[in-house]
């Protein structure tokens, strides 16, 4: 087959979830401890010149690294501006504003993984259960980054680990109908869990949860192939819908690797 010849898509999984912080040997080293990302893919100095059209139409140095766990799932990049100083979010983040809300991270153990960050004293709510009855908790990171630990037994590689890595991720959108022909129709989360609309239980404790919301959990029908799938293993999707309030746009006046979750990067 030459080189252009392919004629079906493969999304081989979440590769990665970037972050952006205003320290990184502080966050990374956080990660590393509470959610197993320890082995370094890159770590580099350079210019990031490939945004322009989200960095304001300039070029900006940054220091970047793309940690992985290999209990599975993908990874963290993990993004500092060397010669800027990052933006934080104009207004504290709420479930259902634009853009990723929080990423998710699997656990085989959920109910261990629990006891690990009440043990560490970490901000995290209680164990409660999904539309679908899965079970999960909600944590922070210390830089007001929310994360969702959800029970799947996925493993890559068994290291005694508490936690997997990225899971997939909650985004915020304006109208999840349309969201769906990109996240269902492209990127082939063609299954859904469930698609409810209501005042939710488990999300009453979160900033902004106690608004109405329609919430879609989605996933793959098929597994998903590729030379690094095993490793990325299964991920889901969670659109969420404010529907008593007017969502807030993540990133308005700020820029892309500004503080909190920059992106969602598919290995294709």
């Amino acid at each position: 087959m030459k080189r252009g010849d392919l004629k079906e898509k493969i999304i081989s999984g979440i590769q990665q979830i970037g972050i952006g912080v205003d320290n990184l040997r502080e966050a990374w080293k956080w990660y590393r401890e509470h959610f197993g990302m320890d082995i370094r893919v890159f770590e580099e100095n350079a210019v990031a010149d490939l945004m322009l059209p989200y960095t304001g139409g300039q070029p900006h140095a940054r220091h970047a690294a793309l940690a992985l766990n290999l209990q599975g799932g993908g990874g963290f990049e993990i993004w500092q501006y060397t010669k800027r100083t990052p933006v934080p979010p104009k207004n504290r983040i709420h479930l259902g504003d634009l853009g990723i809300n929080a990423a998710k991270i699997k656990s085989s153990n959920i109910k261990d993984s629990y006891q690990f960050f009440q043990n560490k004293g970490i901000n995290i709510n209680g164990i409660s259960k999904n539309p679908a009855g899965g079970e999960h908790f909600f944590v922070k990171d210390p830089y007001d980054n929310l994360f969702q630990v959800v029970e799947d037994d996925s493993i890559f590689r068994n290291e005694k680990k508490l936690t997997g890595a990225t899971f997939g991720a909650w985004i915020g959108v304006s109208n999840i109908d349309r969201s769906r022909k990109l996240y269902s129709g492209i990127l082939g989360y063609d299954d859904v869990i469930y698609d409810v609309e209501e005042k939710f239980d488990d999300l009453a404790d979160l900033p902004g949860g106690g608004h109405t919301f329609r919430r879609v959990l989605l996933k793959h029908s098929k597994n998903v192939r590729g030379t690094f799938s095993r490793l990325f293993g299964p991920s889901q999707i969670e659109l969420v819908e404010v529907k008593d309030r007017q969502p807030n746009r993540i990133y308005e006046d700020r820029q892309w690797g500004d503080l909190g979750f920059i992106h969602l990067c598919y290995d294709i």
